[in-house]
């Protein structure tokens, strides 16, 4: 038995035959990433320029911009934050404040008091606090989980963090950041 292959010029349309898609197939988005089992999408990253060996104080910024690459379908841009996890390797469970930006912003440097200029903090789409840690020994984890719906100006998510406590994040410790949306 054979295959048979055919093209439609109904309207002339693009359409694309192949071995993997036999029937005629309209592409539409090329690039389009699509989302992982159950409609979601889960960036883990780690924290980046959190500095070591250096004392923070409540309210500093903690790292620098956080960029959690391809969260959005395109030409959407948006959807729900769902689930954030903060990996403590470090085991110091202080409170994390999360700022999300709808783009890239220049922000506070690390380790002093966060303070975003008027208008990058009106590119800000919402905010949560990590405010509970579970302590398992030498590291802790915390988990926050909720519907936080975000829009960005690409398909991209922003986020800074801010500690409330007094961190102090041995060399090779830095944690790291895990942020689950399901895209709109």
């Amino acid at each position: 038995m054979g295959l048979i292959y055919w093209r439609s010029t109904r309207n002339n349309v693009n359409e694309q035959v192949s071995e993997e898609n036999p029937f005629p197939v309209q592409i539409v988005q090329e690039d389009y990433l699509p989302p992982q089992a159950g409609g979601q999408i889960t960036r883990l990253v780690k924290v980046p320029g959190i500095g070591t060996a250096s004392p923070y104080a409540a309210g500093d910024a903690f790292g620098t911009l956080v960029t959690l690459p391809d969260m959005f379908r395109p030409n959407k841009n948006a959807g729900n934050i769902v689930k954030v996890v903060l990996y403590d390797l470090d085991d110091e469970g202080l409170q994390k404040d999360l700022i999300f930006y709808a783009r890239s912003v220049t922000t506070t440097a690390d380790n002093v008091a966060y303070a975003p200029s008027d208008i990058d903090l009106l590119a800000s789409v919402g905010a949560l606090s990590l405010t509970s840690f579970v302590n398992l020994s030498s590291n802790q984890i915390g988990t926050w989980t909720g519907n936080l719906h975000v829009m960005s100006q690409d398909r991209n998510l922003y986020v800074r963090l801010v500690t409330q406590g007094a961190d102090n994040i041995a060399a090779g410790s830095e944690p790291w950041l895990a942020v689950t949306v399901i895209p709109d």
